[in-house]
């Protein structure tokens, strides 16, 4: 179990994105110091929120059986069609939204917030925030899927981290390891209110399978609480050694 733990996170870890908990609604990242370094402005419009990996990757299953088909992703997919608003209002509100929600939302959702809040140069912070505990909770999902093909798709939406963000952390990265270990505080400390099969829709037996086996989609629950800290332990590793570079 070990090593496929080791296997696993350093493929899913090998992106260094972050995200903060935002200044719409309260949250345990209230009281950050800011930052000494503001990312220079290109003046090019930020691309829009990317919830799901694009056309030719993997991509969850249309049309599921079995076991697949009770997999809930209903709200988190209504969140991230309301994170992808273009009118700047529309899409604070539905921040807002997300943010008094955010134990609802699974990881795609999480990853779309963080993208949603980074459009917004003053809370940049924040979509770090967002980013380190969309990041934590995917891998965490991921490796407790038992169906291993489903699990470069951690990769695949950390990789689409918006640029603005990813600089931010490259030019503040000690204050990043302190957004981090917020996240991490943060997962501790909020129930996940969603449905963490959502990662097996991902994988190639979804695609194959009937569903008539509930056992086929998850690892059994004993295992989780070491899988948990294991995330976080190896996430907290890769960002201090990320924020130790020059």
């Amino acid at each position: 179990m070990r090593l496929l733990l080791r296997a696993v996170l350093s493929v899913a870890l090998a992106c260094v994105p972050v995200a903060a908990a935002p200044q719409t609604a309260p949250v345990p990242a209230a009281g950050l110091p800011p930052s000494q370094v503001a990312p220079p402005r290109t003046g090019q419009a930020s691309p829009p929120v990317v919830s799901a990996p694009a056309d030719g990757e993997s991509a969850p299953r249309a049309k599921p059986q079995g076991i697949y088909a009770t997999i809930d992703v209903n709200w988190p997919e209504m969140a991230i069609r309301r994170l992808g608003q273009l009118i700047p209002h529309q899409r604070r509100e539905a921040i807002a939204a997300a943010v008094a929600n955010a134990s609802r939302l699974s990881p795609p959702a999480l990853y779309a917030l963080a993208n949603a809040v980074a459009l917004d140069d003053a809370n940049m912070p924040d979509a770090v925030f967002w980013f380190h505990v969309a990041r934590i909770r995917a891998v965490y999902d991921a490796l407790r899927c038992k169906d291993e093909t489903a699990r470069p798709v951690v990769t695949e939406f950390g990789k689409r981290l918006n640029p603005d963000a990813a600089r931010y952390q490259r030019q503040n990265r000690q204050h990043t390891l302190q957004i981090a270990e917020l996240a991490i505080k943060w997962d501790q400390q909020n129930p996940r209110n969603y449905d963490q099969r959502w990662i097996n829709l991902y994988g190639k037996v979804a695609r194959t399978s009937a569903g008539t086996d509930p056992a086929e989609l998850t690892v059994p629950e004993s295992e989780w609480p070491a899988i948990l800290q294991r995330v976080h332990e190896t996430h907290l590793k890769s960002v201090r050694e990320f924020a130790a570079q020059k």
